[in-house]
């Protein structure tokens, strides 16, 4: 499915849910609507029937006739239909002499009635009359109750035809809306959800444009106060953390060529020399011999960075060992002093005996030699490197310091990178991952190792590792 098709169906699921959440909103609403209207309109028949039956019980009295006007009354205020459909009942029930013969209708009145109405309460009743073709009525028996005694019931009715029709009319206007208002909700939602994708569209239109080859570019919206504009930050960062780190891959692999390229054209230049002419025993060991030199070179870097790529992924752990840095210097103590003799350099080895940490002997080791090695290589003919050791706030302190012409401002943030080489003047060889593979090594043990140097006045390289808690 292509990007184009994916973002077509999206925006569909977002319409339709749209649609369908505001939907289910409108229908809630109509049928709240419709329940409120009936409750109202049925409120205002009861309303309407109590007001007739009051009017009716105010205009009766025990011995004195109706006034021969109730029904103009009546219809006057409440309508010809409420007019035509009442009558007057003594307490056991029977139509009151005075009424009957004006009366035309008969309710029923049923025995919750009576009950009501011998307690003074009223009573509304839905009920199907015979001979009313429009439909149910409601029905109210009213008591009229004089000094605590009943006196008379009054029987109101009223059809509930225009409360049906009332209520058919407004579902019809809703049933007829729903259509309109769903495609209006549709129309509004697919229009809100392809503003809504647009910026979406445009960063994945902007992504597909960033290769592994240029990753410079960045993505638009970044200034958004809005979600997509946190994705858009976001994104550009992992593509800035993507982009270093590509670069640093390519700067490695192309340092890395060069290194490995070095000792292998040796190898195949001594191997051709060898093979082109007939040459005595001593000249084939000769060159056996050098071609062992530039194996063992390649071996060393191999191995250093199959160790670098290793505490990169995470997958050397962290050495437990318990290791005495004062004895760790005793052993490196003779081959660094070799180096030191033959490039001129006075070597000054202090520590104040056992100094115990966790982590492996030959790393340790390592470590240290790398940054003795380092500071013989740059300090030059006459100077001299010191290496002290010591404790401070529960660490162990080794420090190389030198006395060589420094390290410049702008290579000091450099010194730890791999295959890098501040000044090519003053390089003795190597491959430039000594100070890598020191400062991996040093973090693998959970220390850390800085620098501090002043162009000429010399440099210190200093690492803390944790101390080894004393044996019990």
């Amino acid at each position: 499915m292509t990007d184009a098709r994916r973002a077509a169906s999206l925006r569909w699921r977002l319409t339709f849910w749209y649609t369908a959440a505001l939907g289910g909103l409108l229908l809630g609403l109509g049928v709240t609507a419709f329940v409120l209207l009936d409750r109202t309109l049925r409120a205002n028949v009861d309303a309407s029937l109590a007001s007739v039956a009051r009017a009716i019980a105010a205009s009766s009295q025990e011995s004195a006739p109706l006034a021969p006007d109730l029904d103009e009354t009546l219809a006057a205020l409440f309508g010809p239909a409420l007019a035509e459909r009442f009558r007057l009942l003594d307490p056991l029930g029977r139509p009151d002499p005075r009424l009957a013969p004006r009366s035309r209708s008969e309710f029923p009145l049923s025995p919750d009635a009576r009950r009501n109405a011998a307690d003074g309460r009223e009573t509304f009743e839905t009920l199907a009359m015979p001979g009313v073709t429009s439909g149910p009525v409601r029905l109210l028996t009213f008591p009229v109750v004089d000094r605590g005694r009943l006196v008379h019931l009054v029987q109101v009715a009223m059809p509930l035809a225009g409360v049906d029709a009332a209520r058919r009319r407004f579902l019809l206007i809703l049933v007829g809306l729903a259509p309109v208002a769903l495609a209006g909700i549709a129309v509004g939602g697919w229009v809100l959800t392809g503003r809504a994708l647009a910026p979406v569209d445009a960063m994945v239109a902007a992504a597909r444009r960033i290769g592994a080859e240029d990753l410079s570019l960045r993505l638009a919206g970044e200034d958004r106060d809005d979600e997509l504009g946190r994705l858009a930050a976001v994104l550009n960062d992992m593509l800035a953390r993507l982009d270093g780190s590509f670069t640093a891959v390519r700067h490695f692999s192309a340092d890395a060529a060069h290194e490995l390229r070095t000792p292998l054209t040796i190898l195949k230049g001594e191997l051709e020399v060898a093979l082109r002419t007939a040459r005595g025993p001593e000249d084939y060991r000769r060159v056996i011999e050098s071609c062992q030199e530039e194996v063992d070179r390649l071996v060393a870097l191999v191995e250093d960075l199959l160790l670098l790529a290793r505490t990169d992924a995470g997958a050397v752990d962290h050495p437990h060992e318990p290791v005495d840095l004062g004895a760790v210097i005793d052993d490196v103590t003779p081959a660094l002093r070799a180096l030191a003799e033959r490039a001129g350099v006075a070597l000054v080895m202090r520590h104040p005996g056992t100094v115990m940490v966790h982590g492996s002997g030959p790393m340790l080791f390592r470590v240290l030699f790398n940054l003795v090695d380092n500071a013989i290589k740059y300090s030059g003919a006459g100077r001299q490197v010191e290496v002290t050791l010591g404790t401070h706030e529960g660490s162990a302190v080794l420090e190389v310091r030198d006395d060589g012409p420094g390290i410049a401002p702008a290579d000091q943030a450099h010194v730890f990178d791999r295959f890098y080489r501040g000044d090519p003047a003053h390089t003795r060889g190597g491959a430039g991952l000594g100070l890598a593979l020191a400062r991996a090594i040093v973090q693998v043990h959970g220390g850390r190792i800085t620098l501090e140097s002043t162009p000429g006045r010399g440099t210190c390289f200093r690492v803390l590792l944790p101390l080894a808690p004393p044996a019990d």
